[in-house]
């Protein structure tokens, strides 16, 4: 779980070149996301159905990478949680109001045992003057 927590939280997942998770903090409270539900991915998908189809996708490799089958994993969830109160942090030098997001990751085996992990990350609402863009999306277009 915890590789792919990781992966999910890190720069890597990004938004039109920007971390994914700041272009919709703001509208945030909590969201559950069913791992084992593989979604396509559409022109017109906004950063919130990206979140949800890039856990599930990242998930799926992870279980890959570790050599697992899916048809080992009965249960697996993502839930993503926002801290109401607003707090201050540094995104590339530039002091940020944002909030303490966590992400609580469990799945459950075939066989009913339970792996969980967790991961508390301070994401600000995306603001391209502090923000660098990812130049994986300059390379894509």
């Amino acid at each position: 779980m915890h590789n792919f927590l990781g992966p999910y939280t890190s720069r890597y997942s990004d938004y039109d070149g920007y971390w994914l998770f700041g272009k919709f903090v703001s509208d945030l409270d909590h969201m559950s996301i069913d791992l084992l539900l593989l979604q396509q991915s559409s022109q017109s998908e906004g950063p919130i159905k990206v979140a949800r189809r890039l856990a599930a996708t990242k998930f799926h490799e992870q279980t890959r990478k570790a050599g697992l089958s899916m048809s080992c994993v009965a249960e697996a969830t993502l839930t993503i949680t926002k801290e109401s109160d607003i707090t201050v942090g540094k995104i590339n030098g530039h002091t940020c109001s944002g909030h303490r997001v966590t992400f609580f990751a469990r799945a459950v085996s075939d066989q009913g045992k339970e792996y969980s992990c967790s991961r508390r990350v301070f994401i600000a609402v995306h603001n391209p003057r502090a923000e660098r863009r990812s130049a994986r999306s300059a390379q894509s277009q």
